[in-house]
């Protein structure tokens, strides 16, 4: 298993956000991490890239432990809900500086900044402080920043905030290409036909707990539907389950 998390809680202030949670993302997947607003999501991304310690429970990524040891933090790439990028560096320093936080080094960084740079249409820009950038080309320099280091696990938290369609067809597509290479992608968000273009395999979350977990159609047949339903239509029906 790439993320394997296991009866993960998390409290804020003595009110738990996330409770007894699971969640599994295997090689070659697109995975997504579905609830409404408020259901966990960004607490467990959180604990899966090692921003937060969990209060109970067990988190591995690439088969080590995200509590006891960090190295496995060289082998992903994070994508926060909303990015806070160091606005008084220029494109290209920033993109220099996380590739190096990544163990890059000499012709290997050069190159993995100008192929990220050419993919996200930014050439332009490497030498404009991110200061002066509009919040889409933020975003661009954010979501390049996520995979310098060509990541084996990439983490999304809504990933395709701001990004024009272009530039959303660009990172799907570099999405499934680290599928393709073995590794995986988890994809937080409420956008539930973004998951169903892009995701192979997805777990629904509510109120802190994992409540379906599986491929598309595991996840519509769960919900008692059949393959020519939405995924909202199973998200949908099974939430309203928990709710009645």
């Amino acid at each position: 298993m790439m993320i394997e998390v296991k009866d993960l809680w998390k409290s804020f202030d003595g009110e738990p956000a996330v409770r007894g949670l699971n969640l599994t993302v295997r090689a070659g997947s697109v995975h997504g991490l579905l609830g409404l607003n408020g259901a966990g999501k960004t607490t467990t991304v959180k604990c899966v890239v090692g921003l937060l310690r969990p209060d109970r429970g067990h988190v591995r990524v690439a088969g080590r432990s995200a509590t006891e040891d960090v190295s496995y933090k060289s082998l992903i790439g994070y994508l926060p809900e909303n990015p806070s990028l160091p606005e008084y560096l220029t494109v290209r320093e920033f993109l220099v500086f996380v590739a190096r936080l990544k163990g890059l080094g000499g012709r290997e960084l050069q190159t993995s900044v100008s192929e990220v740079a050419e993919l996200f249409g930014l050439n332009g820009l490497l030498d404009k402080l991110i200061f002066g950038l509009s919040k889409g080309l933020k975003q661009r320099v954010a979501f390049a920043s996520a995979i310098v280091n060509d990541p084996l696990i990439l983490v999304l938290d809504e990933p395709f905030n701001g990004l024009d369609p272009e530039v959303q067809s660009v990172a799907k597509a570099e999405m499934k290409e680290i599928s393709k290479r073995g590794g995986s992608v988890l994809v937080s968000t409420h956008l539930l036909d973004t998951i169903e273009r892009v995701c192979n395999s997805a777990t629904i979350v509510h109120r802190g707990k994992d409540l379906a977990s599986g491929s598309l159609e595991e996840l519509k047949r769960s919900a008692g539907l059949d393959s020519s339903a939405s995924l909202e239509e199973a998200f949908l029906r099974t939430v309203s389950r928990v709710r009645e």
